[in-house]
């Protein structure tokens, strides 16, 4: 038995997949290796030839543009990236 989304899911998923469409292009392939295909930190440097730390760095900028699209703010400790 499948349960129905509520229309408040419904946006909220929308808002989500525009906001991985709006991500750089690394960010995204970060992104969705490692919540879609759930690749290690390692296997995903590996597989785009950068670093754990590149790879760290992707996916917070990722989890920013996905944040600031669904709480529509941008949290205060975002401000200590460069």
């Amino acid at each position: 038995m499948t349960a129905r989304m509520s229309r408040e899911d419904r946006l909220r998923l929308r808002r989500a997949e525009r906001a991985v469409d709006r991500m750089e292009d690394m960010d995204r392939k970060v992104f969705l290796a490692i919540r879609v295909e759930e690749l290690s930190y390692s296997e995903i440097a590996a597989r785009f030839n950068i670093t754990v730390a590149e790879v760290e760095w992707h996916f917070a900028g990722s989890l920013r543009v996905l944040m600031k699209a669904m709480d529509e703010k941008d949290a205060w400790w975002w401000k200590f990236l460069p």
